[in-house]
C-alpha cells in the first residue's frame, strides 16, 4: 500500500529506511560523466532485472533525464526520490507498483534503496530493505572495507549505510512552544532532525523527520534501537503536550482546528503552505477528537496529492490556476 494511503497513530505518519551502496573499484557518481554513469546503471538494472526474484516484475524503471522538472520534482513531494535528483543529469530511479520501494541509481552513491511504510514500522522497513540488498548483492560486488564497512561518497554515510528515520506529525509541541526544546535535545545523542524532504528543507505541516546521524560504529539493530527509543520519547511528549492544550486551552484550540476546516471545506483558492498548515490542524483535530468529518482522503493524503507539482500532474498551470485546482481537490474530498 501506498505509504500515504496507510493507517498511522496520528504522530508517527510514516518510516522510511535508505541504504546506501557503491560498486567496487568504480568510480563514484561525481566523477563520472553521463557516458559512464550510463553504462553503471544498466549494470544496476539487471542486477533488479535479470534476477531470479519477483522484484523484475515489480519495478518500473525511470529515466529522470526524460522527464520535465515538475515530474521529477511530483517524485519528490511523493517521496520517491531525494532532492538532490531533481537537478543534474544521469540519474535514474526504479519504483515498484505500490510505491514502497524506489532504488535511486546515481545520486551521490551508485545505489541509494529505499522502503517508505505507513505508521510506525521500523523492524519491517529494515527487513525489507535488507532482502532487496541481498538481491542486488547476488550479482553486485559492493565497495566494502573490513574495517569502514561499506564505503560511500560522504563519510557520514560509511559504515553500515543505513539511514533509518520516521516522519512524525508534532503540532502539540509547536502550539506549547517547546517543539525547539525537544529537537535540540535528541540532536545532543546522534539523532538528526529535518524537514518535510529530508536534508535542507523545511518542516511544513508540523511534519519532521526524525532519523540517525551515526551510520558506523553502530550495528543496524543497535541504530534502530536508539532510533526508536528517541522517537518513542518524541511521542509521549507530542502526547502529553496534546493533553495539556485540551485541558488548559481546549476553547481556543477548538477555534483554531475548525476555523482551519471551514477555509479548507469552502475556499476556493488555497497555497500549498497554507494548506499543508491548515491539513494538520484538521489532522489534530481528528486524532484529539474533535474533528469527525468523513472525507474520501486523509489529510495526509491531501497534503501529498495537493503538493505544487502533483497537483500539476504534468499539465502547465500557473500558480493561480495550481491553487485554485487545490481548492477543489480539498473541498471534494475533506
Amino acid at each position: 500500500m501506498i505509504w500515504y494511503n496507510d493507517l498511522n497513530d496520528g504522530i508517527v505518519i510514516s518510516t522510511r529506511v535508505r541504504l546506501a551502496r557503491n560498486l567496487d573499484k568504480t568510480p563514484f557518481p561525481a566523477a563520472l560523466n553521463d557516458s559512464k554513469k550510463a553504462e553503471v546503471t544498466k549494470k544496476l538494472n539487471a542486477s533488479v532485472f535479470e534476477s531470479n526474484s519477483t522484484l523484475a516484475k515489480d519495478f518500473e524503471s525511470i529515466n529522470l533525464d526524460k522527464l520535465n522538472r515538475t515530474e521529477k520534482i511530483s517524485l519528490l513531494e511523493e517521496h520517491l526520490i531525494s532532492p538532490q535528483m531533481v537537478d543534474g543529469s544521469g540519474h535514474s530511479v526504479l519504483v515498484n507498483k505500490n510505491k514502497t520501494m524506489s532504488i535511486m541509481f546515481m545520486e551521490e552513491d551508485h545505489i541509494r534503496l529505499q522502503v517508505i511504510m505507513g505508521g510506525y514500522c521500523v523492524d519491517e522497513a529494515y527487513d525489507l530493505a535488507d532482502k532487496v540488498d541481498d538481491v542486488l548483492e547476488e550479482s553486485l560486488t559492493y565497495a566494502f572495507d573490513e574495517r569502514y564497512g561499506y564505503l560511500t561518497a560522504c563519510p557520514t554515510n560509511a559504515g553500515t549505510g543505513l539511514r533509518a528515520s520516521v516522519m512524525m506529525h508534532l503540532p502539540g509541541l509547536v502550539m506549547t512552544g517547546n517543539i525547539a526544546r525537544v529537537l535540540q535535545s535528541v540532536s545532543g545523542v546522534g539523532i538528526a532532525v529535518r524537514g518535510l524532504y529530508g536534508e535542507g528543507t523545511n518542516a511544513e505541516g508540523c511534519l519532521y523527520q526524525i532519523s540517525n546521524q551515526v551510520t558506523m560504529g553502530l550495528t543496524e539493530k543497535e541504530i534502530i534501537d536508539k532510533l526508536k527509543a528517541v522517537v518513542n520519547k518524541i511521542a509521549d511528549m507530542e502526547k502529553q503536550a496534546r493533553d495539556i492544550l485540551e485541558k488548559n486551552h481546549k476553547p481556543e484550540l477548538e477555534d483554531k482546528l475548525f476555523r482551519s476546516y471551514g477555509v479548507l471545506k469552502y475556499a476556493r483558492s488555497i497555497s500549498s503552505a497554507e494548506a499543508k498548515t491548515m491539513l494538520s490542524d484538521v489532522m489534530l483535530g481528528q486524532n484529539m477528537g474533535i474533528i469527525k468529518c468523513d472525507g474520501k482522503l486523509t489529510p495526509i493524503e491531501l497534503m501529498v496529492k495537493t503538493a505544487p507539482s502533483v497537483i500539476m500532474a504534468g499539465k502547465e498551470l500557473t500558480p493561480a490556476e495550481r491553487d485554485r485546482q487545490r481548492a477543489e481537490l480539498i473541498r471534494n474530498n475533506i
